[in-house]
């Protein structure tokens, strides 16, 4: 009876012992253990992840806003040069020239808002397709040497440009009067070197006529 009698008093200690398992939370809150430090960490990571993207994103912002602050931010002292300093009524003999750059050969005016003029060509045949344009230096055109053989800065230049079998040669003059800078006319000369008599032509193309007071 009395090894009976313990048996009997096992039972509910071991019920005790399970509710009291299942009180303090039991498989499930060791199953909460494992898992809570990892799911912390991987919010812990992603917030780091989140912050930083946003911190690099805005230090990028900060600093395009600093550089074009800087670009369009005048210096206090006085201009060196008066605001009219380039129009033709102050320094005619300067209004018109090559001013244009990248372009094998370009004239405009010094003013806010210039007349532009400038040279095209292209040559047929020479290649299968589409005639490539010549009007801007590029590296792949394949066109040169060129550059000027004289320019004076003020009223006259020349220069040759070689582009295949073909020799540019390009010329301007200016002369002073008149209100806008005066007259120029510049002229464009085309000579093949080889052609298929043996032969070399020239064909010359100009501007026209000086220009008569351009207002500009």
């Amino acid at each position: 009876m009395a090894r009976g009698e313990r048996r009997r008093r096992a039972v509910p200690a071991e019920g005790v012992r399970t509710v009291e398992r299942a009180a303090r939370g039991g498989p499930g809150r060791r199953d909460g253990r494992g898992s809570g430090p990892r799911s912390t960490a991987g919010g812990v990571a992603l917030a780091v992840v989140v912050l930083s993207l946003a911190l690099g994103m805005s230090g990028r912002w900060v600093l395009a806003w600093h550089r074009a602050r800087r670009a369009v931010t005048l210096h206090s002292a006085p201009p060196v040069l008066p605001a009219d300093s380039s129009s033709p009524a102050v320094a005619p003999d300067l209004f018109w020239g090559t001013y244009r750059p990248h372009v094998y050969f370009g004239m405009k005016t010094r003013s806010p808002k210039p007349l532009l003029t400038g040279l095209m060509w292209a040559q047929q045949g020479t290649t299968p397709g589409t005639p490539k344009l010549r009007h801007t230096c590029e590296q792949g055109d394949g066109v040169g040497p060129y550059g000027w053989e004289f320019h004076d800065g003020l009223s006259f230049g020349r220069q040759h440009i070689q582009d295949g079998a073909l020799k540019l040669t390009t010329e301007f003059v200016k002369r002073p009067g008149g209100q806008h800078g005066g007259d120029w006319s510049w002229r464009v000369t085309v000579e093949p070197q080889v052609r298929a008599s043996g032969h070399p032509f020239l064909t010359t193309m100009s501007s026209g006529p000086p220009t008569q007071d351009c207002p500009c």
